[in-house]
């Protein structure tokens, strides 16, 4: 693939988790997807890698059923010399599901076989994320800070 198709592949995927269009994404998908979050979360649940489909969908559900909206701007995406990764820089704009602003700063890394995505790759502030959720994430914060 070439460097400008990469770029749009990575667009229309960015878009999609945008629009919450599941089947779209799932769509982009090589049939062994593997999305990792190699982040510094403590013992934070769902650290391991989602492998496959099935468990793709089901992270990206989970997440979904956290937020309202979502919005990924100030996109930067630069396609390795390979042409077989890219890497997405984006600040993320959402709104969570109870209505309250939700900003991070993200870095993909898109791994593509055949114009499909094999390997994700996120990278995000955890602490912004635990600070949000603390209903979900609130006991690995206390563990960062010291009390629990």
């Amino acid at each position: 693939m070439r460097t400008a198709e990469l770029v749009e592949l990575t667009n229309r995927f960015l878009d999609l988790l945008e629009a919450g269009d599941h089947a779209g994404v799932a769509g982009m998908l090589g049939d062994q997807i593997v999305w990792s979050t190699p982040m510094s979360w403590g013992s934070a649940e769902g650290g391991e890698p989602a492998r496959g489909r099935e468990a793709f969908g089901s992270r990206l559900g989970a997440i979904s059923g956290l937020m309202r909206s979502a919005r990924f701007t100030d996109r930067r995406i630069t396609a390795s010399a390979d042409e077989a990764t890219t890497f997405a820089q984006a600040k993320g704009d959402f709104v969570t599901a109870d209505g309250r602003p939700y900003r991070n700063v993200y870095v993909f890394r898109f791994d593509w076989h055949d114009g499909k995505i094999v390997s994700w790759e996120e990278y995000a502030n955890p602490i912004t994320i635990l600070r949000t959720f603390p209903d979900q994430y609130g006991h690995v914060l206390e563990e960062l800070l010291g009390r629990a």
